[in-house]
């Protein structure tokens, strides 16, 4: 019988894994792990919080069967404890559902501050825009006023004779007194909205300011003569406030002729602060003819801002 013989084994060979195949394994294992983890923790708090509600719920029902008994006894609670009222029950479900009586409070209370909150910012978004209540306007308007000089003049006479000036087929011109030429037939015109803002002195043609405020002051005068210029200054008090002056290219010697007077407009404006008790009016620099025209000639003011406190 012969011996046998040792037979060699090759050694096997296990293909290795590269790099990049390790590290991806290596992190499939920890997101493994973390997942796990996470699992465990979100089930150890639910069976916490379970075994909490059931451990309430228990003691619930015990405190109801005992009530059940001394009910079927006859007998009297021994305490309050014993024998809970059924506000006290309700009470007990509603700690169990929503937490203590002071936190639902809380949370109740800030759940209808924010909605209200929420009510009032819809009710304003929706809220159509409304235009603002206009305030009063004020407004004096006065024309120069020779209707009656004018009829008189008609009755073939050649001057009228006026307190404040004298009226020729030429035209009107002031009187001057101390030195000014100051228009005095003025009327208000009824369209005019006065309120309690300005007052009117016809005997000295001024316009005296009630209320302090910022106002539009405006004037417009028609000149009819010969002259080279003509100009008229709004006061206010004592003081120029804005002038105006109209003048011609080309005139006569004679600077009374009839036969070279001429129609020139002299218009001007401007915005100031007047104070309560100042007198606004117009002051001819010159004392030349005016037209007559109510609708040529015309002065006023116009309150943009009241600033009376």
């Amino acid at each position: 019988m012969e011996p046998s013989k040792s037979v060699d084994h090759a050694p096997v060979v296990v293909p290795s894994e590269d790099r990049a195949t390790r590290r991806r394994r290596r992190r499939h294992l920890r997101s493994s792990v973390y997942f796990v983890s996470v699992a465990a923790l979100f089930g150890g708090a639910c069976l916490v919080i379970a075994v909490r509600n059931a451990a309430q719920v228990t003691a619930l029902k015990q405190r109801l069967e005992r009530l059940e008994r001394l009910e079927e006894g006859g007998g009297a609670a021994a305490s309050v404890d014993d024998a809970p009222s059924e506000s006290m029950y309700h009470l007990e479900a509603e700690n169990l559902i929503w937490g203590p009586e002071e936190q639902r409070d809380d949370m109740f209370r800030h759940r209808s501050r924010r909605h209200a909150k929420a009510k009032e910012k819809k009710k304003e978004s929706t809220k159509k825009p409304t235009a603002g209540k206009a305030k009063t306007l004020s407004a004096i308007h006065l024309t120069l006023n020779l209707e009656e000089a004018s009829k008189r003049l008609n009755q073939e006479k050649d001057v009228v004779t006026l307190e404040y000036g004298n009226l020729t087929a030429f035209g009107f011109r002031p009187r001057k007194e101390h030195q000014t030429y100051i228009y005095k037939p003025w009327k208000i015109s009824d369209w005019s909205l006065r309120g309690k803002d300005y007052s009117f002195n016809q005997t000295e043609g001024k316009v005296k300011i009630e209320r302090k405020g910022l106002y539009y002051i405006y004037s417009q005068i028609l000149y009819h003569n010969s002259a080279a210029r003509s100009s008229y200054v709004i006061m206010v008090d004592s003081e120029t406030f804005v002038k105006c002056m109209a003048s011609v290219d080309a005139i006569s010697p004679d600077s009374s002729s009839a036969d070279n007077a001429r129609y020139k407009t002299c218009y001007v404006g401007a915005a100031r602060v007047l104070e309560k008790g100042q007198h606004v009016w117009i002051n001819d620099l010159y004392g030349h003819y005016v037209s007559p025209d109510p609708n040529a000639n015309f002065f006023g003011l116009v309150k943009i801002v009241d600033l009376d406190k």
